[in-house]
């Protein structure tokens, strides 16, 4: 398990030398426009700028793998970005209906733990929440951890499709199961690793609230080097799972 996630972070961190090196133009203009997106909130700028990541995505993805040629500066459209386009449509699909699931187990653990106890009015919505008592929300607490964990687990074993794809030249995304087997929690703590300035940034516009100052570190944070590196990572890990499945 060391191995992917020490390994994986080392090359993340070198791949993003290269990545702004050779995808300049792409990396700077997903920058300007994630930020505006989270300064405006406005839904016209979050369609460019899950498009302008995509094209992004593809020009990081042309230099990991060298398939193909990338633009001026990273800025390029073509089919690889089309494969991207339909594994993020998939995977988002199949979590989904795993967060559904999840969801679903939840409302109805605590339906559940909500008849028994005290004061519950099936007709009155209001009764439900104070009929839950102690016991019945550490239950709920443990369903909520294993959806939480479940959840997670499902995101970790199709982890690679973008790097499947990219390399079988075809859409890989329950495929990819293969690739992950045995490796979901290593990939799982390395992503967790990347994510850790993003979940800092998330903390603090929930405590301060969003603001320019926020917006910006949030764009830099995202465009400029969780995106570069997730490519680093995913890169790695599919080469050494690949070899070793």
């Amino acid at each position: 398990m060391g191995g992917l996630v020490v390994g994986g972070i080392a090359a993340a961190a070198r791949f993003l030398v290269r990545a702004w090196t050779a995808a300049w133009a792409a990396l700077a203009l997903d920058i300007a426009v994630l930020t505006l997106a989270l300064s405006l909130g406005r839904p016209a700028f979050w369609i460019a700028a899950v498009a302008i990541s995509l094209m992004a995505r593809g020009a990081l993805w042309r230099l990991a793998s060298d398939h193909g040629r990338l633009g001026p500066g990273g800025l390029q459209a073509g089919i690889l970005e089309v494969r991207l386009a339909g594994v993020w449509v998939l995977a988002g699909l199949f979590l989904g209906v795993i967060g559904l699931l999840a969801l679903v187990a939840l409302l109805c653990s605590a339906y559940a733990v909500a008849s028994t106890g005290r004061g519950f009015d099936q007709a009155q919505i209001a009764t439900w929440g104070p009929a839950i008592a102690g016991r019945g929300r550490l239950l709920l607490g443990v369903v909520g951890i294993v959806g939480a964990i479940g959840f997670t687990y499902a995101a970790a074993r199709i982890s690679l499709a973008e790097a499947a794809t990219v390399n079988r030249k075809r859409l890989q995304v329950l495929s990819s199961f293969a690739l992950t087997r045995g490796r979901a929690l290593s990939l799982a703590i390395a992503h967790l690793l990347l994510a850790l300035p993003l979940i800092g940034l998330a903390a603090w516009g929930a405590i301060n609230g969003a603001n320019g100052a926020w917006a910006m570190a949030g764009g830099l944070a995202i465009g400029g080097l969780w995106l570069p590196m997730s490519v680093g990572l995913m890169a790695y890990a599919y080469d050494l799972c690949a070899r070793q499945t």
